[in-house]
Order: structure tokens, then C-alpha cells, then sequence
């Protein structure tokens, strides 16, 4: 079982919308993914998830770092088992920071979470919006950064220092990152996330 840790960055909320955001870019990415469209969380969207965002004068960034040792990057007897695993990993590795994130919403009243990725909570394939009706789970469901247009590959790199890895093969990589975020009124604390 993967070990994970956190990792945090703090920056004013505008800073990051300047030098993070690249909507136009990164919703061609979305667009190519089997989830555009089909989810309440991805785009598109009926409105600029960047409206949503105005006014918040900090982020809290959250990288979860899920950690392999050796045997387990080489389990995978080949690239369809590598994917399955690594579907899973990242799975478990973000269910517990979706409600830390929730939980943190809570403790700082009118801020906003964004998730790691796309909506995990009606399953694959399980989302309503494909036959036109509302989220089933609307108080627990957000959208994520890259669906909002944030790079989130530059901000796991130069605000985490932790480079995105990829499996080569059938071999998971040495660590898999998600990147979510906290925009809030004030700054947060950094131990609400590096001691569980």
C-alpha cells in the first residue's frame, strides 16, 4: 500500500490566477479525455468556473504524494494492469483528501475546495449529467483546478517540487501527485494538512 504524504504552498489568490491559469490550453487537454462533458465536475461549463473563483485573496495548495517502493512499481504484468493499479492508487490516495478538503471548507466559512481530478463520487461512468439531470451529491461535489484551467503539472512542479511522474510500461512511477486546492478569505495554516 502506497505511503501518503502532503505538501502545501500558500500564495495570494490573484498571483496564482495570473501565472497558473491557461484555460484555453488546458481545456483542450480536458477535451480529450473520455470524462469532457460527461461529468458534472469537467467542463464544459454552463459558466466561467473562474467567476466562482473572484474574490478569494489566498490558495492553499495540496499536493497528496502517494509513494511506491519497488515491488510495488513492478507488480503490473503489463500496461493494462499498470493503468488498473494506478487507477486504484490514485483512488485511495484521493478519497481521504476530497473530505480533508471538505473538511477545511468547513473550518474556513465561504472558501472554495478544489479536487485532484475528476469526480470520483458516482463512480466511472455513474454521473447523471449524461442523461441531462442534476448531481445527485451537489453539497459534496466540486470541480477540480485543471477543469477550472489551472496547469496543474507547472503548479505540482514549481510550487510543490514535485515534477508529475508517469508509469513507462507496465512500471508504475516512483510516486503519484494530486494537486487540489483551497481559495479562502485569509491565508490558512500549513499543519491543517502536514499532521493528519
Amino acid at each position: 500500500m502506497p505511503c501518503t504524504r502532503y505538501i502545501t504552498a500558500n500564495l495570494p489568490a490573484g498571483d496564482y490566477l495570473r501565472s497558473y491559469c491557461d484555460a484555453r490550453r488546458i481545456e483542450e487537454y480536458c477535451r480529450a479525455c473520455g470524462n469532457y462533458g460527461r461529468i458534472w465536475g469537467c467542463p464544459p461549463f454552463d459558466t466561467d468556473p473562474l467567476e466562482r473563483l473572484a474574490g478569494y485573496g489566498h490558495i492553499r495548495i495540496i499536493g497528496a504524494v502517494a509513494t511506491l517502493d519497488a515491488k510495488e512499481r513492478h507488480r503490473p504484468a503489463d500496461v493494462s494492469e499498470a493503468a488498473a493499479a494506478a487507477y486504484a492508487i490514485v483512488e485511495d490516495a484521493r478519497r481521504p483528501m476530497d473530505a480533508r478538503l471538505l473538511e477545511a471548507e468547513k473550518r474556513h466559512p465561504g472558501s472554495r475546495a478544489l479536487f485532484a481530478g475528476s469526480c470520483l463520487l458516482c463512480g466511472q461512468g455513474g454521473c447523471l449529467r449524461t442523461e441531462g439531470k442534476p448531481c445527485r451529491y451537489p453539497d459534496r461535489a466540486r470541480t477540480s483546478l485543471e477543469a477550472c484551467g489551472f496547469d496543474v503539472a507547472r503548479t505540482a512542479k514549481e510550487l510543490l517540487g514535485l515534477p508529475l511522474r508517469w508509469s513507462e510500461g507496465p512500471v508504475l512511477p516512483p510516486y503519484f501527485t494530486l494537486v487540489g486546492g483551497l481559495f479562502t478569505k485569509e491565508k490558512t495554516e500549513e499543519s491543517e494538512w502536514t499532521h493528519a
